[in-house]
């Protein structure tokens, strides 16, 4: 029973921890939009926070992505 447990508990983590990389994804997409796209009251300290805003959130999402492949490892791992 508690093996049952601890395994639906890895597949939840798993479901939690890509839903939040793809979240972070989507949000970096829309920052660098923010830069990519030209307008007139863009500034450069505005360019340089959004720049830095999106290579925050990759990392973060990247973090996200490579912890629900661990945890995908280990439930493999749990299987056999």
């Amino acid at each position: 029973m508690k093996q049952t447990l601890n395994k639906k508990n890895l597949q939840y983590k798993i479901n939690d921890f890509k839903r939040f990389g793809f979240t972070l994804l989507a949000l970096s997409v829309f920052m660098y939009l923010g830069v990519v796209i030209p307008s007139e009251t863009v500034t450069q300290v505005k360019t340089m926070i959004l720049m830095s805003g999106t290579v925050v959130l990759l990392g973060l999402s990247l973090i996200f992505f490579t912890k629900a492949i661990k945890y995908k490892k280990d439930l493999q791992s749990a299987d056999e």
